[in-house]
C-alpha cells in the first residue's frame, strides 16, 4: 500500500484524497494545509467526510515532521506557490518523492523548486496539468506543428469563474510546444492565448490553426477532477523510487516536452 501525503484540502486536493478513501493501491498518510488555517487541527473526514481516515490535518510548517511521523512514500502538492517551496524541501531532505501540482509559479520559482530537488538528489514531478489526456494533446500538437509551420496558430482557455490565474498554465505549456517546433533560427513566433473566465467549467482548451484554405481544431475538456485525481496518482506511482525532475510526459511515456518556460501548474486551481 503505497502512504500519499496531500498538500492542499481544496477542490483538487478533496477529489484525491476522495480517490484514496477507494482504492485498493494507496492510503491518506498525511493531509496539509496552510499555516494558521482553520483546518489546521482537524480530523480530515470532519472536512470530507468520505475520506476514510483519522488522519489530522497540518500546517506546512510541520511538513517535515509529519511526513517523517506518517512514514509517507510520496506527497502530492496542490497547495499555492508560496507553500510549495517549503514542502519540496521538506520532501527533498526525507527523499520523499513529490508530485508538483500547484499553479501559478513565476520562472525564478521554478527554477528554484527544480534546483532544490536535484541538489538533494530526491525525486519530483512536475505537473502543469496531470490529466492525461491533455498531456496526450501535448504531444499530438507537436507533431501537428512541425508538419504545419506556415498555419497560424490560436489557443483558447476556458475555466471557472474563481480561478486566479491567467492564461492557465496548461495553456502556456500548449502553447510553448508548439511554439518550439515552430521556432527557425531568424525568428520566434508566439502563439496568442484567449482567457474566459465563467461560471463551473472544470478546464476546457481548444486550440485552432489555419492557413487561407482549411483549418484543424483540437479540444481537451475535464468534465470532471477526478481526472486531476487519477493523473496525480499515476504521477504519484511513477515518482517513488526515482531521482530527478520529471513531467507528466514522462509518466504517460510520451517523450519529452518542451522545456517548462512559464509560471504553470495544474488546471485544479
Amino acid at each position: 500500500m503505497i502512504q500519499v501525503a496531500v498538500a492542499g484540502v481544496g477542490r483538487a486536493g478533496a477529489e484525491v484524497i476522495r480517490e484514496l478513501a477507494v482504492s485498493s493501491q494507496f492510503r491518506l498518510a498525511a493531509a496539509f494545509c496552510r499555516d494558521g488555517s482553520e483546518k489546521a487541527g482537524k480530523k480530515i473526514t470532519t472536512l470530507l467526510p468520505t475520506a476514510g481516515s483519522d488522519v489530522i490535518v497540518s500546517e506546512i510548517s510541520h511538513a517535515k515532521r509529519v511526513l517523517k511521523d506518517s512514514h509517507a512514500d510520496v506527497l502530492i502538492d496542490f497547495s499555492s506557490p508560496v507553500n510549495a517551496m517549503p514542502l519540496v524541501r521538506a520532501c527533498s531532505a526525507l527523499h520523499v518523492p513529490s508530485v508538483i501540482c500547484t499553479t501559478g509559479f513565476s520562472a525564478d520559482e521554478l527554477s528554484a523548486l527544480r534546483s532544490a530537488v536535484l541538489s538533494a538528489g530526491a525525486c519530483a514531478v512536475y505537473a502543469p496539468n496531470v490529466t492525461l489526456g491533455v498531456n496526450v494533446l501535448i504531444a499530438a500538437l507537436k507533431i501537428v506543428a512541425h508538419a504545419l509551420p506556415e498555419f497560424d496558430y490560436r489557443i483558447t482557455e476556458t475555466h471557472h469563474n474563481k480561478k486566479y490565474d491567467k492564461p492557465s498554465g496548461t495553456a502556456r505549456v500548449i502553447a510553448d510546444a508548439i511554439e518550439n517546433e515552430l521556432e527557425t533560427e531568424d525568428a520566434k513566433r508566439y502563439v496568442p492565448i484567449h482567457s474566459i473566465r465563467a461560471g463551473g467549467y472544470i478546464g476546457l482548451h481548444e486550440v485552432l490553426l489555419a492557413n487561407d484554405c482549411e483549418r484543424l481544431s483540437f479540444t481537451h475538456e475535464s468534465f470532471n477532477r477526478r481526472a486531476f485525481a487519477r493523473g496525480a496518482l499515476a504521477a504519484a506511482r511513477f515518482a517513488i523510487g526515482k531521482t530527478g525532475w520529471f513531467g507528466m510526459e514522462d509518466v504517460v511515456d510520451i517523450g519529452p516536452h518542451p522545456e517548462h518556460k512559464f509560471a504553470a501548474g495544474s488546471e485544479a486551481s
